[in-house]
């Protein structure tokens, strides 16, 4: 397989902000250095914006600065972003926008990331999102989409997001055309994103372009990565044998409990929890939390259920990838 091909975590989506004090007397002639550069007035203020594209990302030119937004791989190697960065090709993807705005990038801050990979997997990539449960801090969320899993904030200002999605339905939508070693995979897509007050989400004064190329920063991302991963609830197989070590109506009863929940979709769960807190069932709100906690004991009881061979090998997928930084 390829050498640009792999399960490294890279970056994948980034925002940079260029503010004008860096690019300095050359500021009007970026727009020369633009593909399909629009010019939008406001006219009650008079301010003028330009929008325009740089090999597929998206360059937008403010009275104070600069965004520039889209897929480092994608802007380094054409196509989607199943090809693979390490921090060297990194470098060079910062440095290639650099060039082509005429641009020294080592200083420009950096305001959004995404951090990720595509999984080549053994099955179907719905049958792994369906394994994957609840996780703290963060609301699961399918919609009418089998193949996209996210865990988001109930607020419109997102800052914080992980998803998890079938990259081949993606490209088949999108029309894009994957290598050919690629085209009858399952692509299991996990990514981690981060938009807005990055630093703070961080624990950073600030985050610089030459960032993204540190060893220490990208071992905070890959940590951060991994246990969020590692904080989702998995649903485990029922033992085939678990008739032969019932011994009360109590592990009766949390057999068949933890059956019915382990054939259940997440979301059922989460909209029955929902349910009763419209309901205002309980006065103090801990009591949802201790039934969600419940519900989660019984379904994961370790005498009841073994380890599930899908999640295995996600999870086997997901400590490896951090196996290099």
């Amino acid at each position: 397989m390829c050498t640009k091909f792999g399960n490294k975590v890279m970056y994948d989506k980034v925002k940079f902000w260029i503010d004008r004090a860096i690019v300095g007397e050359q500021y009007p002639t970026i727009v020369n250095y633009l593909d399909d550069a629009n010019t939008q007035t406001n006219h009650r203020t008079g301010e003028t914006k330009i929008f325009g594209c740089l090999d597929g990302l998206k360059v937008s030119i403010f009275l104070g600065g600069i965004s520039v937004v889209g897929s480092l791989p994608k802007f380094l190697y054409g196509g989607c972003n199943v090809y693979t960065l390490n921090r060297h090709t990194t470098a060079q993807a910062i440095e290639k926008i650099g060039d082509a705005l005429h641009i020294q990038m080592s200083d420009v801050k950096v305001t959004s990331i995404e951090f990720g990979t595509t999984f080549v997997m053994k099955n179907n990539v719905q049958s792994y999102l369906s394994k994957l449960g609840n996780m703290p801090n963060l609301k699961r969320y399918q919609l009418n989409e089998p193949s996209t899993l996210y865990y988001r904030g109930k607020g419109k200002q997102q800052s914080k997001m992980l998803i998890f999605y079938d990259k081949a339905v993606e490209a088949k939508e999108k029309r894009i055309d994957l290598p050919e070693v690629l085209k009858d995979a399952n692509l299991l897509r996990y990514e981690m994103r981060w938009d807005g007050r990055l630093s703070k989400q961080l624990g950073m004064s600030e985050i610089k372009a030459s960032t993204l190329t540190e060893k220490t920063f990208y071992s905070n991302l890959m940590k951060r990565y991994q246990e969020s991963y590692f904080s989702i609830t998995k649903h485990k197989q029922i033992k085939t044998n678990i008739m032969s070590e019932i011994k009360s109506t109590t592990q009766a009863f949390e057999v068949f409990v933890a059956r019915l929940i382990s054939q259940t979709d997440p979301t059922q769960i989460n909209g029955f929890l929902d349910e009763l807190k419209e309901a205002k069932v309980f006065n103090d709100r801990k009591y949802y939390t201790r039934l969600k906690q419940k519900i989660e004991r019984i379904a994961t009881k370790a005498n009841l259920t073994m380890s599930d061979e899908l999640i295995k090998e996600l999870d086997d997928d997901v400590k490896n990838c951090g196996a290099y930084v």
